[in-house]
């Protein structure tokens, strides 16, 4: 089994991943932090607006922003 040129090997311990390999969590809140990010650009910074098109309320909105470190539309 491959991931990106990465070959799983017996040596690879269980529960282990080798370095290059981010985890799922990373990749999520990478993918979270972009999706966000272009939605405020798009609203131009409106925050209710954006909860709005991502289908959350301003709170979740709030949180995720805290918890991604997100503060403004990125230009």
């Amino acid at each position: 089994m491959s991931f990106e040129g990465h070959e799983h090997t017996r040596a690879d311990a269980p529960g282990r991943r080798p370095s290059a390999v981010p985890s799922l969590e990373t990749v999520r809140e990478q993918a979270e932090r972009a999706h966000i990010s272009s939605v405020l650009r798009l609203t131009e910074g409106n925050r209710t607006e954006t909860a709005r098109l991502l289908g959350i309320s301003r709170k979740t909105l709030w949180k995720k922003l805290k918890q991604l470190g997100v503060s403004q539309p990125l230009s």
